[in-house]
């Protein structure tokens, strides 16, 4: 639309100029942006990568997966990647055997990861059976991969295969596997995990803390001394975050960090310390009040040097 002013004396082409730009503008306005179209879409493709570019035109319906699955047999790899990201854009049960049989044909490495990502993204349980076939592949990468398909799905049988993971040859997958357990809420894992945790497998400790209860707390002290501090305070992190967690532990806890002290002592209680409530209710915080008066005994601690002490937030540095 054109709108021109009433008092305009502008020469005919001036007007004509002024018209074809606000017209551009007026499409530009109308054409959302990238992230505007992303944030659009049901689901962001699972299978893309950073340097790969997702399917455009039209987006696939259900409809069209047996029209897109014919293009999985293709010698063309690139074909074949893209009949996987638009399978994974459909987002359907109805995906999950024709990437089943794909995986199962025995195609090159990266077009076998691609298929696991897009499982992982349908997140459906169907996928399980291939999953757990793939999370004994030769290569570490596609077992990593395959568990993280599976830590996707909400099932009760994934748990279980997640554990088995718990005892791969592979580091990595060993980690992936007792992260994901404490991702999905696993609680019935905990004993397993501990074992796993008495066998180095160090991101046991960040799950314990997400799914242990009051009486694993103890059983988890025991190992300060014995594994890094850092591994120890990723575990008590979570502990001391949780809601579902007494006081009295909290507080435990922090008691037995005191007697550690140190600079990384220090700076976790600080840290925690922020994330509690201030204001006059937090004058009855026990455990605000116990994380404080810990910090007052931490040799070194910013308050001391210069001959204060920590502040409550409510009462100010005395």
């Amino acid at each position: 639309m054109i709108v021109s002013h009433p008092t305009s004396h502008r020469p005919r082409a001036a007007r004509v100029v002024l018209a074809l730009v606000a017209a551009l503008a007026l499409l530009a306005g109308l054409a959302p942006s990238g992230a505007a179209a992303q944030r659009g879409r049901r689901r962001p493709t699972p299978a893309a990568t950073p340097d790969a570019e997702g399917p455009t035109g039209p987006q696939p319906t259900v409809r069209d997966i047996d029209t897109i699955a014919a293009r999985l047999s293709s010698t063309n790899g690139d074909e074949v990647r893209e009949a996987i990201d638009l399978l994974s854009v459909i987002d359907h049960p109805s995906v999950v055997p024709h990437l089943a049989t794909l995986l199962r044909s025995g195609r090159s490495d990266e077009v076998t990861d691609r298929a696991l990502q897009a499982l992982r993204g349908l997140a459906h349980p169907s996928a399980i059976e291939v999953l757990g076939e793939f999370a004994h592949h030769r290569r570490p990468r596609a077992r990593r991969l395959a568990y993280q398909a599976l830590a996707a799905v909400s099932d009760r049988r994934v748990p279980a295969l997640l554990e088995q993971g718990l005892s791969d040859s592979d580091r990595s997958v060993r980690a992936q596997c007792a992260r994901s357990l404490g991702e999905i809420g696993a609680t019935g894992s905990v004993e397993t995990l501990f074992v796993a945790f008495d066998r180095g497998i160090v991101e046991a400790a960040i799950s314990i803390g997400k799914l242990g209860n009051r009486a694993s707390i103890p059983r988890f002290h025991e190992y300060l001394g014995r594994v890094p501090l850092s591994v120890m305070l990723s575990g008590y992190a979570e502990l001391v975050r949780r809601n579902d967690i007494p006081d009295d532990a909290k507080i435990e806890i922090i008691g037995r960090l005191g007697e550690i002290s140190g600079d990384m002592v220090r700076v976790f209680l600080q840290r925690y310390l922020d994330t509690l409530p201030t204001g006059r209710t937090a004058e009855r915080d026990r455990v605000r009040l116990a994380v404080i008066e810990t910090l007052r005994r931490i040799p070194g601690h910013a308050g001391s040097a210069r001959g204060t002490t920590v502040s409550t937030g409510a009462e100010g540095t005395r």
